[in-house]
Formats: structure tokens, sequence, C-alpha cells
């Protein structure tokens, strides 16, 4: 499925996947930098710094530090997944 999705719908199964296994928390540590989630996704890592920034932006998530996102509208994410 990951190979249709574009780049802002697989950030966004990415960071969903994250909230969820940490137990839906609004605060979402991640464990691998943005290199790594670029290489695990298929993206470079400027691609997910742009789609992070449009979910900034967007008033989707929160950036708080390098690793640390806050999910705002985890429903607007999961929209972007269907």
């Amino acid at each position: 499925m990951t190979g249709r999705q574009n780049a802002a719908e697989r950030v966004a199964a990415f960071l969903l996947d994250m909230f969820e296994r940490q137990d839906c928390l609004p605060q979402v540590e991640l464990v691998m930098s943005r290199t790594d989630i670029g290489d695990y996704l298929g993206l470079t890592i400027e691609t997910v710094s742009r789609v992070f920034s449009k979910f900034r932006e967007k008033g989707y998530i929160r950036l708080q530090g390098v690793r640390t996102v806050e999910l705002v509208k985890p429903e607007a994410l999961r929209s972007l997944c269907v």
C-alpha cells in the first residue's frame, strides 16, 4: 500500500502508527531522525521536512524539538490515509 501513497499520506500514516504504538498520547517521541524516516518511507529528508512543515502550517501537528511531535489533529491525518 505504501507504494501507492503520496508523500503526505506516507508521513501521516507513519505519525499515526507511532501515535498508536505510544498509547495514543498526543506527544509522539520519534525514535528515528528525519533521514531515517525518509529511508523507511522511501522519501528524501527534504520531502519529509516539507511534509512536516506543511502539517505544522495546517495545524495538524506541533513540533516540540527535533524528535517530539504533538498530534494536534490526528483525525485530519487519518483522513489523508483513507
